[in-house]
């Protein structure tokens, strides 16, 4: 099993924009509405009607560059800690015309559940971020 998930965009919008959107914990979450993180701390995030909030944990925030997140989405919504939690982060840089985006999730291997289950969480994951960088490449491009 891989312990990671890796996968690069580009987008046609300028860095701050890209930056206004990744920055928001839980971002990728439907209907979220956290503020833009400004640097590291807990902040629960509700999205959607009816659906438990997640606890996310802004780990490290380079203004600009990059941000990263901790979470536990294998355990609805419980608080990031060792053994529950994966690390989220995105890498933001200036790629000629556009803006490069890069995610990376890991621990997936770290998570204490059944050795299914964690790959059950890793292949979610890699296709959930797909998903989830085309929406912010479609929200980024329209100013949104």
């Amino acid at each position: 099993m891989q312990d990671r998930i890796e996968q690069r965009i580009t987008i046609r919008a300028t860095q701050d924009t890209v930056w206004q959107l990744v920055t928001r914990p839980g971002w990728w979450l439907p209907g979220s509405r956290a503020e833009p993180a400004r640097g590291p701390g807990r902040v629960t995030v509700g999205y959607g009607e009816g659906h438990r909030p997640y606890v996310i944990d802004v780990v490290r925030v380079e203004p600009q560059g990059y941000v990263s997140y901790r979470w536990a989405s294998a355990f609805g919504g419980a608080p990031p800690a060792g053994g529950r939690s994966t690390l989220v982060e995105f890498y933001i840089r200036p790629v000629r015309n556009e803006i490069g985006v890069t995610v990376v999730e890991s621990g997936f291997t770290s998570l204490d559940l059944p050795e299914a289950l964690r790959e059950d969480e890793w292949k979610g994951g890699t296709g959930g971020w797909q998903y989830e960088m085309a929406g912010l490449r479609t929200r980024a491009e329209q100013g949104r």
